[in-house]
């Protein structure tokens, strides 16, 4: 073999070696800068959302139960099965950290008519319910998220009728709701649930009297009250 052939595959050998050690101590290098860095990236956390207040309203309908008598010149009726309503809501509360529960403080009024289909009698009965709840969250990191939660509060109940007289009736109230909330940004979420309340059940007995002068004696219960609503609530 030639000097000169044997010394040109001594120059190939030493620039492949030259390359491969220049490579494995770039792979080093690399891999010693890898794992310095990753005490630091395991130390950066995202951090976790504070408790917050917020206000919402609500709305949707609604159906009172109640079981009304009127008897007239002798002749009792009971009041025909009450309709479907709408009815209106206001909340304030507090968000827990993270989001996983709340407690708040919720206002609703509904309404619906006693009908009475053989005499034509009819008033509308008023229910204001001032509630405390709380509900947790099953999901409470992810967009949408269910709950579920119960209550307890003050109710008064009254009619409103033009027979000079009318009843009211007050006193302690629970039940429970549940839901779904879809979390729309950081501050505003929407929510759609159902919401069933004990209104008190105590019997009331009162007289009026009708349009002919007719004495009418009224007799008047509820049972309570189920509810389907949308809310929309702003985080502060």
């Amino acid at each position: 073999m030639p000097f000169r052939t044997l010394s040109s595959y001594v120059c190939a050998f030493g620039v492949v070696l030259g390359a491969m050690s220049s490579a494995g101590v770039s792979a080093a290098d690399n891999q010693t800068a890898a794992q310095n860095a990753a005490p630091e990236s395991a130390d950066i956390s995202v951090p976790k959302e504070a408790g917050r207040y917020y206000v919402g309203l609500r709305g949707g309908l609604s159906l009172m139960g109640m079981d009304d008598t009127a008897t007239v010149s002798g002749t009792a009726e009971s009041s025909q099965d009450p309709d479907v309503n709408g009815y209106f809501g206001l909340d304030f509360g507090y968000y827990t950290p993270e989001g996983r529960s709340r407690v708040y403080y919720s206002y609703e009024r509904h309404e619906s008519d006693s009908d009475f289909k053989n005499s034509g009698l009819s008033y509308p009965n008023i229910a204001n319910l001032n509630l405390l709840a709380t509900d947790y969250f099953f999901l409470h990191g992810q967009d949408f998220s269910p709950y579920v939660g119960l209550h307890f509060g003050y109710a008064s109940v009254k009619s409103d009728s033009d027979y000079r007289g009318d009843y009211s009736v007050s006193g302690f109230i629970f039940g429970l709701q549940t839901g779904l909330a879809w979390r729309v940004s950081t501050d505003i979420t929407l929510e759609a649930g159902f919401r069933h309340s004990m209104l008190p059940s105590k019997l009331q007995n009162w007289q009026g009297q009708d349009e002919q002068g007719n004495s009418v004696q009224f007799q008047s219960q509820q049972r309570g009250v189920s509810s389907l609503f949308l809310a929309a609530n702003y985080r502060y």
